[in-house]
């Protein structure tokens, strides 16, 4: 398990923020996109609001995925370089489909 860290202000709390934020921006956008479905408001803009939401979401799973590849996977690959490898491919598979 990753050990939480406590500094103020570092990469890791700074990440966290960013896509907290982001994550609620989503949230706000899937509202909205329910509200257009239930008043049977079928247009482009429904079909806009779902390609920003799907961009949005893939967005914050990149910024997490880059701290995650930077910042874990090195200590993980010094220790056990066939199970982080193995791991590393995995997510690749999940972030790639």
């Amino acid at each position: 398990m990753r050990k939480k860290r406590d500094n103020i202000g570092s990469s890791d709390s700074r990440i966290q923020h960013e896509a907290v934020t982001r994550l609620k921006r989503i949230e706000g956008q899937v509202r909205g996109l329910s509200k257009l479905i239930q008043s049977y408001t079928y247009n482009d803009n429904i079909l806009n609001q779902f390609a920003s939401v799907k961009s949005a979401l893939t967005s914050t799973r990149n910024l997490l995925l880059k701290e995650y590849i930077s910042k874990d996977i090195p200590d993980k690959l010094i220790r056990d370089r066939l199970q982080s490898t193995e791991e590393l491919i995995d997510i690749f598979k999940k972030v790639s489909g």
